[in-house]
């Protein structure tokens, strides 16, 4: 019962809400934004970069989830520093499956990102609702 009254929120709290994937890896792609869409967001993707800085520059977003190495010579960095101009509300949550120092993750943090999760994730069901809190807590800073 439980279960099912966080679901309801969730969905209430993401419903309408535009969530960005951008990630070089369509595994990972495709199982974000399965279960985004099960929680209610409106998900957009992308496999680069460069399509990821157009998906910002054309729509909405509330959440960007972004890998931080990604072909193309547009990096997670780069698409954080559009993100800041085109969304600046937008949250912006960096992925890598690459050996990241912890420096290099206080300078994403610093830089902007409101959450760092290191692939293989964990347990994509706490990542995930991390993520909705996300929104949760935007809502709340604009009320």
């Amino acid at each position: 019962m439980k279960n099912l009254k966080r679901i309801k929120k969730e969905i209430a709290l993401t419903s309408g809400k535009k969530i960005l994937i951008i990630d070089d890896e369509k595994v990972i792609v495709d199982i974000l934004k399965r279960r985004f869409e099960r929680m209610g967001f409106e998900v957009e993707i992308a496999f680069d970069g460069i399509t990821g800085i157009d998906a910002l520059k054309n729509n909405h977003i509330d959440v960007i989830v972004c890998d931080i190495k990604m072909p193309k010579g547009i990096s997670g960095i780069d698409v954080l520093n559009a993100a800041k101009k085109y969304n600046p509300d937008a949250r912006f949550v960096a992925i890598s499956g690459h050996l990241v120092s912890d420096e290099s993750v206080q300078g994403i943090m610093r830089g902007g990102a409101s959450l760092f999760v290191k692939k293989p994730f964990p347990s994509l069901t706490e990542v995930t609702q991390k993520i909705a809190s996300l929104v949760e807590e935007k809502e709340e800073e604009t009320v």
